[in-house]
């Protein structure tokens, strides 16, 4: 009998195949705009969280406890070398790098400017992620004497070109202002323009030399082979090296943390609206049905079908409204997202906005396969209570009270 009653509800929907083809649709095209609205903002959040890790803060950052509060250039990473040694041997840190830094003014001729001053060793094979952004010039390779790469953005605003002459001036280790002249070797031009504008790199023998110390390291830097896990690999490192700060990514950058956090929620948050603006379309229609059938119905609850069946044959003509449409839009989403995924969704006419946030031009819209299964459990708990007010309408119908309808 059930199989019978199943049976029913589906021959049911298609009596009136347009109505039930406009829900079928809308069933689709929402589903599908939903999970790719969804995927398109989980590659832009996750794309910015992965450019700033790459290029600004790395998973796990080390320095000495009073650097980062004043930017003295005197309190340094004592016995880094050997700290960083011992580093390279865990298996989970895949990179490491070093610098040291100062914060200072760049001048031209043209104008002036407060920037980061990278110092790097070029010599360690943890290169800095900038390289990859250099535009113009190269990495402190052509120029012999006090090399530097800045980015494009600084280079406008100091009108600087390859080759030209910066002087950056900042405090040395003594506390005294000490200054040199450095020649543009290379441009880079990233996806963040203020970090563009705010950071420029030096050789670490050069501006170690100016600083007054040219053991100076400041801050070492690791990436891990999972990044979720550097809170705890920070706490425990810490452990081990009590004298030194060690901060993972979500605590030098609480506000990248809470985008990490934050995307799975937005998603199901963008899913669940639409899926509610569905379940309310599906409740009209089924309420329509139910209103145009009210003599047929009471004339089989006069013929001795049960309240328990017309209950079932009603919920199981929303359920299957809902889910025919389903599957259809969980295809179309996956074929849409894994071409775009491929080559990308240019969003280069807002190129200026999207670099003042640090994100990049170019989304690889992609979605994890658990998301689709729990789309489709979403919409199979909504076809179900999407069914409940039509099928209890049914059942508050009087037989004779029914029949009498036309």
């Amino acid at each position: 009998m059930f199989r019978k009653i199943i049976a029913l509800g589906w021959k049911n929907i298609w009596r009136n195949p347009t109505r039930s083809g406009v829900v079928i649709i809308a069933v689709m095209l929402g589903i599908w705009a939903g999970i790719f609205i969804s995927a398109f903002f989980n590659s832009m959040a996750q794309g910015y969280l992965q450019n700033q890790l790459d290029l600004t803060i790395g998973h796990i950052q080390i320095t000495n406890p009073d650097f980062e509060d004043q930017y003295n250039p005197k309190y340094s990473i004592e016995k880094a070398k050997h700290l960083l040694n011992n580093l390279e041997e865990q298996e989970y840190i895949l990179q490491t790098e070093y610098e040291s830094q100062s914060t200072g003014l760049a001048q031209s001729a043209a104008n002036s400017y407060g920037v980061t001053i990278h110092g790097i060793d070029t010599t360690h094979s943890g290169t800095p992620p900038v390289i990859q952004y250099i535009k113009e010039g190269d990495f402190l390779q052509s120029i012999d004497r006090n090399p530097i790469l800045i980015g494009k953005a600084l280079a406008e605003r100091l009108k600087l070109n390859l080759r030209s002459k910066l002087v950056l001036s900042f405090q040395d280790v003594d506390g005294n202002i000490t200054a040199g002249a450095f020649r543009v070797a290379g441009i880079f031009d990233s996806f963040n323009a203020n970090y563009d504008k705010g950071n420029v790199f030096v050789l670490r023998s050069d501006l170690n030399r100016l600083l007054g110390n040219n053991d100076l390291i400041h801050k070492l830097t690791l990436k891990l082979d999972d990044f979720t896990k550097a809170p705890r690999r920070a706490e425990k490192l810490a452990n081990s090296y009590p004298n030194l700060k060690i901060a993972s990514w979500g605590t030098i950058a609480p506000e990248l943390e809470y985008v990490f956090s934050m995307t799975d929620v937005s998603m199901y948050v963008i899913m669940v609206i639409i899926i509610i603006a569905l379940v309310f379309s599906i409740i009209n229609t089924m309420l329509m049905a139910v209103m145009e059938r009210t003599h047929e119905l009471g004339m089989l609850m006069a013929v001795g079908m049960n309240k328990r069946r017309l209950f079932g044959m009603v919920l199981s003509e929303t359920f299957f409204l809902t889910m025919v449409g389903t599957p259809l839009g969980l295809l179309f989403s996956w074929i849409t997202i894994s071409i775009l995924g491929t080559i990308g969704i240019d969003l280069s006419a807002f190129a200026e906005g999207l670099n003042a946030y640090g994100m990049d031009t170019v989304i690889y819209p992609d979605l994890d396969a658990v998301y689709y299964l729990n789309i489709t459990l979403l919409i199979g708990i909504a076809a179900i209570l999407s069914a409940l007010y039509p099928a209890w309408k049914t059942l508050k119908l009087k037989p004779v009270e029914a029949i009498r309808k036309i």
